[in-house]
């Protein structure tokens, strides 16, 4: 390009551009001896600019000095090429650049020349926070995120519907659907399964039978039958627990109606002091003789002046020759005004309901599990050998879930018939009861076994040692991992357990051979936490100890389970905790639960003492990481 010539006193004069190669070079050494006078330097020298080229951008200049009073004029000096403007000038608009706006949105800023030098404009935009309409409304490249729900979609998901179709996207196909049905007898429900309603629950009417019921639910009891209270039976008591009778059992008495005894009925349902002779004048006719133990009949037995109150009972509405058998499990029924039933997820009582039943599907699937409850598992699906190490919290806490956990196991695991396929160990913390601070470390109640083994193990933990303090999880974490990656910080004979005594320390070296776990070279390996606290470590290097301790700062944080997890071959971290403790951020540092479980694809689940809910948790893990369904 050309540069353009510039003079002292007009900066943008007009004279001829000129190139860098025109630019005369100063001789210096053919300066004259004599030194000009000012008055001759004041006359004759002038002061010429030149744009010269720079590195990039800016413009540059040189100053070059002229003795204009010689024929020509003769260069004097001339100056290094120094900045001078950022841009030229002449250019005012110069472009758009790409910015960001305060409020993080993507856009564009103008770019101009002010009187030499490079000034940008607001940064402005048309982009807008994201909503869910099917647009990149903020411009990030990306459509509706953060605003779809379950299932992909604007809005709330779809409610789910008996149609064997995932409706609300949870994973979970006509879960909990139950809806009233009624006969002549009662109410009762029905329950949806692979997309169709089942039978009603309802008692069905039959024949009539001299029994004192209404079998057939037409609202009369023993109607043509020569039963009870013929005229044989006159003066006969009968027991009772009805009206007007208020709570206990009592009795009535068959009696002619009539003066010729053409019509017999029964008396009042009455205390049995009413007919005792003479009548106990304390005696209150409205209240029996209490039963040990209450009835659902809508009826106050043992005379506690409540009615119907703390009755359960196990339930199950399949063929029976599948209870217990696979997946199939009974449910639970609950007494509501001499009813058996249960409270749907409204709070509504269902005459009939069994609460968490699960009932057989259809079709087994390659699951690990006898989903058809036909006493055979996956017969056409294929398993891969699989390591399964649980580490759970040992507390008094948790007994509720571990019971879940029990429960659940029992269900999907002992139907396996190949044992060898998948390997169980356990893990728990803090076992030893005493005060505080005294020996509560881990334990490795069962290494890497057949499932049997495994679980005697785990069934016959004493839960009388339940402990309350330390329940250092993150510690069994690192231990199960040590073997599997490099990437550990300190080996065992490097670290110590450390829990303060009063104001003194107490040590404990973990020892090598209490936590070596016999993983198989060519299985998956799947480590799976159960914690209703934040990850604790109590395990530091020894040249930690002493002086200001803390378990989450100096021992093992969540940066270093992370970094053993991400380089541990065929490992992957399933989580289950509080919602609290989820992505907890102590005083030092993270804590959490879910991160442990993301970095290898694994999942973070919400602890519950269903078993209903833990069993379906455990198998999505099963059938992800053992029979490899996505």
């Amino acid at each position: 390009m050309g540069f353009i010539s510039l003079s002292c006193s007009d900066l943008f004069s007009e004279e001829p551009q000129m190139t860098f190669t025109d630019i005369p070079q100063a001789v210096n050494e053919d300066l004259p001896s004599v030194v000009p006078s000012e008055k001759y330097k004041l006359e004759c020298y002038r002061t010429e600019y030149y744009f010269c080229p720079g590195v990039s951008g800016p413009l540059f200049r040189i100053a070059v000095v002229k003795d204009i009073c010689k024929d020509p004029p003769e260069v004097i000096s001339m100056s290094e090429c120094e900045e001078f403007l950022e841009c030229d000038p002449s250019q005012f608009k110069m472009g758009e650049e790409d910015c960001v706006t305060a409020t993080g949105l993507p856009g564009k800023k103008t770019v101009y020349c002010d009187k030499g030098h490079i000034k940008e404009g607001k940064c402005e935009t048309e982009c807008v926070e994201e909503v869910c309409d099917g647009i990149d409304n903020d411009c990030d490249d990306e459509i509706d995120e953060g605003q779809l729900n379950a299932c992909g979609e604007c809005g709330p998901e779809d409610p789910e519907i008996c149609d064997g179709i995932d409706n609300d996207c949870n994973g979970l196909i006509d879960e909990e659907l139950v809806r009233p049905c009624s006969t002549a007898c009662e109410g009762g429900y029905e329950t949806c399964v692979d997309g169709d309603w089942g039978s009603c629950t309802a008692k069905q009417p039959e024949e009539e039978i001299c029994d004192g019921f209404d079998n057939d639910c037409d609202g009369a009891v023993d109607e043509g039958l020569d039963c009870l209270c013929t005229i044989q039976d006159i003066g006969t008591l009968f027991p009772c627990e009805e009206d007007p009778l208020l709570c206990g059992t009592g009795y009535k008495t068959c009696e002619c109606k009539t003066q010729d005894c053409t019509v017999i009925g029964f008396t009042p349902c009455l205390a049995m002091c009413a007919w005792q002779v003479p009548v106990d004048p304390n005696c209150d006719p409205f209240l029996g003789m209490a039963l040990p133990y209450e009835l659902c009949n809508n009826h106050d037995d043992n005379c506690n002046q409540l009615v119907d109150e703390d009755l359960y009972k196990m339930c199950y509405t399949g063929p029976p020759e599948t209870l217990n058998v696979g997946i199939c499990l009974a449910g639970m029924q609950t007494c509501s005004e001499g009813a058996w039933g249960h409270y749907d997820s409204s709070g509504v009582f269902v005459q009939g309901y069994c609460k968490d039943e699960v009932l057989p599907l259809l079709e087994d699937q390659c699951n690990g599990e006898d989903d058809d409850c036909d006493g055979e598992v996956d017969k056409e699906g294929e398993m891969e050998d699989t390591d399964i190490l649980f580490i759970i919290d040992w507390s008094g806490s948790m007994s509720s879930e571990i019971e879940a956990v029990l429960m659940a196991l029992n269900q999907f695991a002992k139907n396996y018939k190949d044992e060898n396929v998948i390997q169980w160990g356990l893990i728990v913390g803090p076992r030893v009861p005493g005060i505080y601070g005294s020996n509560n470390y881990l334990e490795l109640v069962s290494n890497l076994s057949p499932f049997e083994d495994f679980m005697n193990k785990f069934s016959s933990l004493n839960k009388n040692t339940m402990n309350g303090q330390h329940e250092m999880l993150y510690d069994a974490v690192y231990l199960s991992l040590m073997d599997l990656t490099s990437a550990e910080p300190w080996g065992l004979n490097d670290l110590t357990w450390t829990t303060m005594v009063g104001n003194a320390i107490q040590e404990s070296i973990p020892e090598l051979e209490n936590f070596k776990i016999n993983w198989r070279p060519n299985a998956k390996r799947v480590i799976i936490t159960f914690s209703d606290e934040h990850g604790q470590s109590f395990m530091i290097p020894k040249n930690l100890v002493g002086g200001s301790w803390n378990s989450n700062y100096d021992g093992v944080t969540q940066d270093i389970l992370l970094n053993m997890i991400a380089t541990s071959l065929d490992t992957v971290v399933y989580t289950f905790s509080n919602p609290t403790s989820k992505n907890a951020s102590m005083p030092f540092g993270n804590t959490g639960w879910e991160p442990l479980a993301l970095i290898n694809g694994g999942k973070w689940y919400e602890l519950s003492h269903s078993s209903t809910q833990m069993y379906s948790n455990l198998m999505e893990i099963i059938d992800k990481e053992v029979c490899g369904n996505e």
